[in-house]
C-alpha cells in the first residue's frame, strides 16, 4: 500500500528542474485535502543518516521530529515549493487547497509552512514574482510570511510563531515564587518559570527543558532529575529571569 496520498484531482507527472511534480487534472475546490504525507517517524540524528534523496521527499512535523518519506518516491511525495503557493499544510502532515484550483495547475506549498530547521535548504527558482532566491529553515520567521500563511502552518510552527509573542522574561515576583518552591517541587517550580519564558503555557517540563537555550552537557541531566542540573536550571533562571529573544 502507498504510504503517501495524492487526491485523485490530481497525477504525479515529470515537472522541469523539479524532477516530478503534482497536476491538477480537474478543479479543485478551496479546502480539499491534496495530499498527505507518511513514513517512518524519527529524530533528526537518525534522520541524518538516511539517503539524502529520500531526505528530500520527507518532511518536518515537530522540532526534532521527522517523517522519512518512503524509499520508493510516491504521487504524494511530489507537492513542490513555491513562494507563491497555491495549498498550504492542514496538519502537521496534510496538504490542502487554500483556494480553488484550475486543472492543469501544479500543486505547490511554501515550506516554510513545514520547516522549522536546515534539513532541506535549497536556491529557488519558482519564478513568482514573490519569489526568495532561497529557501531556508527559517523562513518561518518571517513576518510577512507569519501574516500570509496564518492559518496554514504546521501545528508545531503554529506554536513557535505564538511562542514568540507570548514568550517574556520573568518579573521579580515570578522570580521569588521559584526559588520558594523550588526545594519542595522542583519540577513543578522549574516548569512554570519555564512556560513564562519560552511562551509555551501548555508544554511539558521536558519538552521546555528541550527548547530551552542552555548548555547541552546538563540539558539531559535535568530531563533525568540530577539535582545539581535542576540547580543549575534555577539558578539560571533566578539571575537571568530567563532567556534573550531568539
Amino acid at each position: 500500500m502507498p504510504e503517501n496520498f495524492l487526491t485523485s484531482l490530481a497525477e504525479m507527472r515529470p515537472a522541469a528542474g523539479a524532477g516530478f511534480g503534482s497536476y491538477a487534472v480537474a478543479p479543485i475546490p478551496a479546502g480539499t485535502i491534496v495530499a498527505a504525507f507518511g513514513g517512518t517517524l524519527m529524530d533528526r540524528a537518525t534522520f541524518d543518516l538516511q539517503d539524502p534523496e529520500r531526505r528530500s521527499r520527507s518532511i518536518q512535523i515537530d522540532d526534532d521530529t521527522y517523517l522519512l518519506g518512503p524509499a520508493v518516491r510516491e504521487p504524494g511525495d511530489a507537492v513542490n515549493h513555491s513562494c507563491d503557493p497555491n495549498c498550504g499544510m492542514g496538519g502537521a502532515a496534510q496538504v490542502v487547497a487554500m483556494r480553488d484550483i484550475s486543472a492543469g495547475e501544479a500543486l505547490t506549498f511554501d515550506y516554510a509552512m513545514s520547516d522549522g530547521s536546515d534539513y532541506d535548504e535549497f536556491d529557488c527558482a519558482c519564478g513568482s514574482a514573490t519569489c526568495r532566491s532561497r529557501v531556508s529553515g527559517d523562513d518561518w520567521l518571517r513576518g510577512e510570511l507569519q501574516s500570509r500563511y496564518a492559518r496554514y502552518f504546521a501545528p508545531y510552527l503554529t506554536r513557535r510563531i505564538a511562542a514568540q509573542h507570548l514568550a517574556r522574561r520573568l518579573s521579580k515576583h515570578d522570580v521569588e515564587t521559584l526559588m520558594a518552591a523550588i526545594d519542595d517541587d522542583p519540577y513543578g517550580a522549574l516548569t512554570i518559570a519555564l512556560r513564562i519564558a519560552l511562551g509555551r503555557p501548555n508544554a511539558s517540563f521536558e519538552t521546555l527543558v528541550r527548547l530551552a537555550p542552555i548548555d547541552p552537557a546538563w540539558r539531559s541531566g535535568a530531563i533525568a532529575g540530577h539535582v545539581a542540573a535542576l540547580d543549575r536550571l534555577a539558578a539560571l533562571l533566578n539571575e537571568t529571569r530567563g532567556f534573550a529573544p531568539a
